[in-house]
């Protein structure tokens, strides 16, 4: 099963300036860690969690069976910082992948939210080709692989390294006129650009017609500059992979994987503070025994950093103000 986004900007650093005309959802989601007594303490996470994993919310929950739940230490310094920001930008942890299926079901009209939550690593294709497309095995030549398990699993100190910071605006734009709607066109321009306000207006031809757009900022950070095929599939869309050479294509991924790496360790200082405790979760799927590593904020009590649990969230109603 494979884990991994379809591109690399699902990781990058994504925040959405404004969005024009798009109606608000009427729901909230809370962390399964969060649904229910509240958090006074770091051990209610595992209370919630263990009364929310259950078949009326988990549709496979029954597939799982939780084998301990354990205090490991609490990150006293920087040398044990570095440790698990190293193991948490790694292709150690486990990995979640969740299916939500909402909707009504009738004749009654009830409403229901179902997940199926299954586990897995996020890069298996580096340890086992087995049942790969056959041009993706070529491209992932044992060479090939050392090499992108090299950038995987390096220990690394971004606090004492050189870092470049790259950034973008990409502006979605869509105009509605009788029905209508036209393609969504892609601008990358430069930061600080001004961000225009939309709203209705008229299109040749006559008529009102709502133009409403999305922009989104990308902040990415590597070790030096992005490559121009980096540029072109990631962030103009100007190219796709199957543009490129093998060679091209393998030089791609490995930059995208150094980028992946600098940028989950950067999203771990953002979230964990020294202080911070570390628990183990470990459960069995399958036959499969897994330990999941989760950190807890020492003054939240919240759970900030956790690829398997965190992720699940439930659906609720909106309180209305």
């Amino acid at each position: 099963m494979k884990f991994k986004k379809k591109s690399l900007i699902g990781l990058i650093f994504c925040n959405t300036l404004f969005c024009v005309g798009q109606p608000s959802v009427p729901y909230d989601f809370v962390s399964i860690y969060e649904m229910g007594e509240p958090i006074s303490n770091c051990e209610k996470n595992m209370k919630n969690l263990l009364k929310n994993w259950v078949p009326e919310k988990i549709v496979n929950a029954n597939e799982y069976e939780f084998l301990e739940w354990s205090f490991v230490e609490t990150i006293s310094d920087s040398s044990r910082y570095v440790y698990y920001r190293n193991y948490f930008s790694s292709d150690e942890p486990v990995y979640n992948s969740v299916t939500r299926k909402s909707g009504y079901s009738y004749p009654h009209g009830k409403e229901y939210d179902s997940l199926w939550v299954y586990p897995g690593f996020l890069h298996p294709e580096y340890h086992d080709t087995r049942g790969l497309p056959d041009k993706t095995k070529e491209i992932f030549s044992e060479d090939f692989r050392l090499k992108a398990m090299d950038i995987i699993s390096k220990k690394v100190n971004i606090d004492t390294m050189q870092l470049r910071y790259h950034s973008y605006l990409q502006t979605d734009s869509v105009v509605e006129k009788v029905g209508k709607k036209t393609t969504p066109t892609v601008t990358v321009i430069g930061a600080g650009a001004k961000v225009f306000e939309g709203g209705n207006v008229n299109v040749s031809g006559g008529g009102n017609a709502h133009k409403s757009w999305r922009t989104v900022s990308y902040d990415i950070a590597t070790t030096g500059s992005l490559s121009k095929n980096y540029v072109d599939v990631y962030i103009t869309n100007q190219k796709s992979p199957n543009d490129l050479s093998i060679e091209e294509i393998r030089e791609l991924i490995l930059e995208e994987l150094l980028i992946e790496h600098i940028i989950k360790q950067i999203d771990f200082n953002k979230r964990v503070e020294i202080g911070d405790k570390v628990f183990l979760i470990k459960f069995k799927h399958k036959e499969k025994i897994y330990n999941n590593f989760i950190i807890c904020n020492f003054e939240t009590n919240k759970v900030v950093m956790d690829y398997f649990f965190l992720g699940i969230n439930f659906k609720i109603q909106k309180v209305q103000i």
